[in-house]
């Protein structure tokens, strides 16, 4: 699905062109105020789409991981998507809100009409304030969990409260619903949309999403590979399935209000010896902690594995490019390569901030695999040009990238330029917030 958010706002608007706006054209009532009503239950449904596939995408669920090419990137359009749900929410809230006091003001003309009197009824009056509020929660979240300074454990409990606001949106928007509205198409596929998001919305406040993918693990062992690397080797339990070279996986780790961090896997999977490794990177106050709070024989809980940065292509050479703890996957591929005794026509560009040891196997894994290193300490040398990356550039070619989102996105930009493919630039999308 290319364009998954156009769809999203399309198909309710062309439900109600088709069903709803041919009534509206040669309805009696006309002028601001009539349309006004009638934008407010638009902007509404709408928003009420947005949020129910904003709960659908937080799921976690496989098929929708493979639909859109990892969790990766669909945890990116669960963010956009919220963020347009949080938008669509203050049209909504302004198209209510606005008019009325312009018209208080004396600024604008009110509605040319008798004001209908107030007709107490508790389920209508309960809609209407859960709504408000819900409302006005759902903007202040959007905020608060787009600030990148905000912890990460307040994030993911200010984040736990979306579910709740959910429910309170839907409740809003069914309840509220004109009753010659459900004469149409669009009301019945609304309800049937805000079902698709009640279930996920009850799995995230009980915390069972991702559940049958967890699996409990024992670290094994605990080294410090330089001042900011720290190597985890865990040993999953039976049930863990194995992972392909690329993937990635959440961890938690057992620290109080910081529940399951996303972490690539740094090597290949192994039957036979049965362990993984994890690299982390001191980034944050939690990785910087981390060392201090993590021992081996302490059991930790893993998730996954995640993501299809997995360098399944048809191309008959790949280049490969990771700046910092972005050599993860490919410290993966190569090991996976090397136990196999595979050899791949590949450049892999490795810029490090440090002239760091991490990972110290990195030449001689190249070397067994046929796979050309070029390496650089950033802050002597400088970072690898675009020049001298897409020199590599040929015919069949694809470019796998794991670094800075900035420097990934002015990569792509540069290949695309020679005539890349842009489903040959593969590039893993990690930031979750």
């Amino acid at each position: 699905m290319k364009h998954p958010r156009l769809l999203l706002g399309l198909l309710p608007l062309g439900l109600w062109a088709a069903f709803a706006l041919p009534d509206l054209l040669t309805a009696e009532q006309s002028g601001p105020w009539f349309w006004r009503r009638n934008l407010i239950l638009l902007s509404g449904i709408v928003a009420l789409w947005w949020m129910s596939a904003g709960m659908l995408l937080a799921t976690r669920a496989p098929w929708l991981e493979k639909r859109f090419g990892g969790l990766d990137k669909l945890y990116r359009l669960h963010k956009n998507i919220g963020i347009g749900a949080g938008l669509l929410v203050l049209l909504h809230w302004q198209l209510e809100w606005l008019p009325k006091k312009l018209s208080k003001a004396g600024l604008i003309a009110g509605p040319n009409r008798p004001r209908a009197p107030h007709v107490p009824d508790f389920w209508i009056d309960l809609a209407k304030d859960v709504g408000e509020w819900a409302g006005y929660l759902l903007m202040a979240l959007v905020v608060v969990a787009l600030l990148r300074r905000l912890p990460y454990h307040w994030f993911r409990l200010v984040h736990k409260a979306f579910g709740l606001i959910f429910l309170g949106g839907a409740f809003h928007g069914l309840l509220l619903m004109p009753k010659e509205f459900w004469q149409t198409p669009l009301a019945w596929a609304t309800l049937a949309v805000a079902a698709l998001g009640v279930v996920p919305a009850l799995l995230s406040l009980s915390g069972r999403i991702g559940r049958r993918r967890q699996h409990s693990a024992q670290v094994e062992q605990v080294r410090q590979a330089d001042g900011q690397v720290l190597e985890i080797v865990c040993r999953p339990a039976a049930s863990w399935p194995g992972h392909q070279a690329g993937q990635f996986l959440l961890a938690d780790f057992g620290v109080r209000g910081e529940g399951a961090h996303p972490f690539t896997i740094a090597s290949a999977w192994n039957a036979q010896a049965g362990t993984l490794t994890l690299a982390v990177k001191a980034l944050g106050d939690f990785t910087g902690k981390l060392p201090q709070s993590l021992a081996a024989g302490q059991t930790i809980r893993l998730e996954g594995p995640y993501g299809q940065f997995d360098f399944a292509s048809t191309s008959s050479r790949q280049i490969w490019v990771a700046g910092g703890i972005g050599i993860t996957p490919f410290l993966a591929r190569l090991q996976a390569l090397a136990a196999n005794g595979q050899r791949v026509d590949a450049d892999l560009f490795y810029s490090s901030a440090s002239d760091s040891p991490f990972p110290e196997q990195l030449d001689a894994l190249c070397a067994q695999t046929g796979v050309r290193l070029h390496r650089r300490q950033s802050e002597r040398d400088g970072p690898f040009t675009g020049e001298e990356i897409a020199a590599c550039h040929g015919d069949g070619s694809s470019v796998w990238f794991c670094g800075p989102r900035r420097w990934g996105e002015a990569l792509a930009r540069r290949f695309q330029q020679q005539g890349l493919a842009r489903a040959d630039f593969h590039q893993e999308a990690f930031e979750f917030r």
